[in-house]
């Protein structure tokens, strides 16, 4: 029993570390594309540190919804290849120890990630959610985000171009151009002769107004422009471009409590209507951090070889089990989204088959049964070779 618990503690003691590392790895690569654009902030726009800072950890906790999960699964790897290659997983077999209770700080470890997920995700993200579009709008309302100047073509916005002739401030704009091509199949231009930038803090909304301007689109087969004038008109501005999806009151779904989430799907459902996305973002927040305890029993049994392989096969295996599950889960989420395929086969589909082959790796390895694809070709290759011979 001694022995047992001192297996645990080092076994967990041997996943602690690269999963840390794995996890500030990946928060990294996946904060690069924005760190450019906090960076802008500061640096052109004037932001304080702190507000950006801010801005930061309100992005933390979506990205930490990816990540623990992965970490955990190059961790369980990494951790089992080095125990296999230094021939200590040999040494806990010859002690009588099975695979099974190898797995078991696995287990607990694996436990306590989703645990930890299931909190960010149910709790914290959408919290954060909300509080990054408030803090993008007074980013907007504060001037400092707008990027707007006089005579320079502004892309502060996804899929538009913004220039303004004379401006004495973004709420009095004279010459004002716009090049929307949000939609690629029809892309059109605005001119109007004035403009200016309203922000409604109780919608958390940021509208261009534009009086006396003309709306271009492309020409058509017959090469004639589609010209069409209006006295006064509006432009929705999209200050936080991951908040997209709506519920039927008009909220982001991202931003509203799982709790609430849940009493809204039962009151559109016996009104009749749609729940089809509310379904999606509820099932989403549950079988992402669930994908935490099938990479733990997955991980194990993948990660002990035979051959002395090191670390960065571990790193390798890891990436390509969670390109298959991912590949899988995204397929899923398009087909729930168009409605092809409801959101519990969508979400739980990929996490039942990564489940399915983890339980079979775990009983095979343990069995000491080699199931790698080297070896089931070599078998195959054995049988047709051999079948070969007794026809001649």
């Amino acid at each position: 029993m001694l022995k047992i618990r001192i297996m645990d503690r080092y076994i967990f003691r041997e996943i602690l570390a690269p999963f840390f590392l794995s996890m500030a790895a990946l928060i990294l690569v996946l904060f690069l594309q924005r760190m450019f654009r906090l960076a802008e902030l500061v640096v052109s726009k004037g932001t304080p540190v702190s507000e950006t800072v801010r801005i930061f950890a309100y992005i933390m906790p979506n990205f930490l919804v990816i990540t623990i999960p992965m970490s955990f699964l190059v961790a369980t790897l990494t951790a089992f290849s080095r125990l296999s290659s230094d021939s200590e997983v040999t040494a806990m077999k010859a002690s009588r120890i099975s695979l099974y209770s190898m797995t078991r700080p696995v287990m607990l470890f694996a436990l306590v990630s989703f645990l930890i997920t299931s909190a960010i995700s149910f709790v914290v993200a959408p919290e954060a959610n909300h509080a990054l579009k408030i803090a993008l709008f007074n980013l907007v309302k504060s001037r400092a985000m707008v990027g707007i100047e006089p005579g320079v073509f502004s892309s502060t916005f996804d899929g538009m171009v913004i220039y303004v002739d004379k401006m004495e401030s973004v709420d009095n704009m004279e010459g004002v151009f716009i090049s929307d091509e949000r939609s690629a199949k029809d892309p059109y231009a605005i001119v109007a002769r004035r403009g200016q930038l309203i922000a409604d803090p109780q919608s958390l909304n940021v509208t261009l107004e534009m009086k006396q301007g003309s709306i271009l689109t492309l020409p058509r087969a017959n090469q004639s422009y589609s010209t069409m004038s209006f006295e006064s008109g509006n432009l929705y501005l999209d200050i936080s471009h991951a908040l997209l999806r709506q519920d039927p009151t008009g909220r982001n779904l991202e931003e509203i409590g799982s709790f609430e989430l849940f009493r809204i799907d039962r009151r559109t459902a016996a009104a009749g209507g749609s729940t089809l996305d509310i379904e999606n973002e509820l099932h989403k927040r549950l079988s992402i951090p669930f994908a935490c305890i099938i990479f733990g029993l997955i991980g194990a049994p993948l990660g002990i070889r035979k051959a002395r392989s090191g670390k960065s096969a571990g790193i390798a295996i890891a990436l390509l089990v969670f390109l298959i599950y991912y590949i899988f889960l995204a397929t899923g989420m398009n087909l729930s989204e168009t409605g092809k395929l409801s959101p519990v086969l969508a979400y739980w589909l990929p996490n039942s088959f990564m489940a399915i082959l983890a339980v079979i790796f775990i009983i095979k390895k343990n069995k000491e049964i080699d199931f790698s694809l080297f070896a089931v070709i070599g078998k195959l290759y054995h049988r047709l070779k051999t079948r070969r011979k007794r026809t001649y």
